[in-house]
């Protein structure tokens, strides 16, 4: 932990940055609160030590991914105290959520998570709902919920397991419909709330972005760390495993290519990928199965191939989002009031 915290100190101080936001995610970070604390507390010492080399504007972050069952009275004043950004991860009501979150003993878990709720939602929450198969049917409802509780930010995290049938992307033709309909209301009516499922696609298709510019942090200063210093290109790979798939370095080895800040000539697949298979496709800019080597590696177990799910899924997404893109642009022009173009 010192190790990787001096380290991203080092890349602040050589490249003036002016903000350091650090991660704990896992498994379930709340299990090591302990943790979490020394990590807090040495940070903040070592942003003391140097506030005289730092940026006048700096500012320093702490974010949680956690699943919420480990939450209490005393962690949530922490979190408070230390002005934690928190993103929990959350399914929709109970029925819904405790299809794919249970327990060791195989009950579900959103009980243990229902009393914070609220405190969530005051703390600004963000939200990652996972998509599976089972969620499909009244997915679109379940995210309509989560909106309901009061959260602003809802991401979605599909599980392409390679089980998904015709049937399954049917039925999920009508829930993001369902979806994108609610989106432009919502957009429409001005409410203070993000949906990333189509809002990210809705943004690439009036812009001109590619996914890369919008989602992948691969070539940016993000620095990805295992319990025992290996470092990887995206979180997707990581492994305390002496011999695990694309490790860029360890923070324990100065002599590393991550102390370098070079990434290995391996890890450029990356992020110049362009697919044989995709070039005449209209979309591939815009969809996961060319642009992202780490949704094809935990997919497919390869960097190089291209799973037929997500290939699936992201042609549905975006013909779904384009209408309404194409709906937004109309309704705007004719208010003349289009929004500004975001920054990537």
């Amino acid at each position: 932990m010192e190790a990787t915290v001096r380290l991203a100190f080092k890349k602040i101080l050589k490249s003036g940055d002016d903000f350091l936001n650090i991660t704990f995610f896992g498994g379930e970070p709340l299990l090591r609160m302990d943790f979490i604390k020394k990590t807090v507390k040495f940070t903040k010492a070592l942003v003391k030590e140097n506030s005289a080399k730092l940026d006048k504007s700096f500012e320093l972050f702490f974010t949680v991914d956690t699943n919420g069952t480990l939450l209490t009275d005393d962690i949530v004043r922490y979190l408070k105290k230390e002005k934690f950004r928190v993103t929990v991860s959350l399914d929709g009501p109970e029925k819904k959520h405790n299809i794919a979150r249970v327990t060791a003993n195989g009950k579900g878990s959103f009980r243990a998570i229902k009393p914070y709720i609220p405190t969530l939602v005051e703390m600004g929450a963000g939200v990652v709902s996972v998509l599976t198969q089972q969620h499909v049917k009244g997915f679109a409802d379940s995210i309509k919920w989560l909106f309901k509780q009061g959260f602003k930010y809802v991401g979605v995290a599909q599980d392409f397991n390679g089980k998904w049938t015709g049937k399954d992307f049917d039925d999920l033709i009508v829930e993001y419909e369902k979806l994108a309909r609610f989106w432009f209301r919502s957009k429409k009516q001005h409410m203070d709330i993000s949906l990333g499922l189509i809002q990210n696609k809705v943004d690439m298709s009036i812009w001109g972005m590619r996914q890369k510019e919008t989602g992948c942090f691969i070539n940016s200063q993000t620095l990805v760390v295992a319990a025992n210093g290996n470092t990887f290109p995206c979180s997707r790979f990581i492994s305390s495993q002496k011999n695990a798939p694309y490790i860029t370095g360890n923070v324990l080895d100065e002599q590393s290519g991550v102390y370098k800040g070079i990434f290995p000539k391996k890890i450029s697949r990356f992020i110049n990928s362009d697919r044989k298979e995709c070039r005449d496709c209209a979309i591939r800019y815009r969809c996961l199965a060319h642009e992202c080597g780490c949704t094809s590696f935990y997919s497919t177990g390869s960097l190089d191939k291209i799973s037929p799910e997500v290939c699936t899924h992201e042609r549905i997404l975006c013909a779904i989002c384009d209408e309404y893109a194409a709906k937004l642009i109309r309704d705007f022009s004719a208010q003349k009031s289009f929004p500004t173009n975001p920054k990537p």
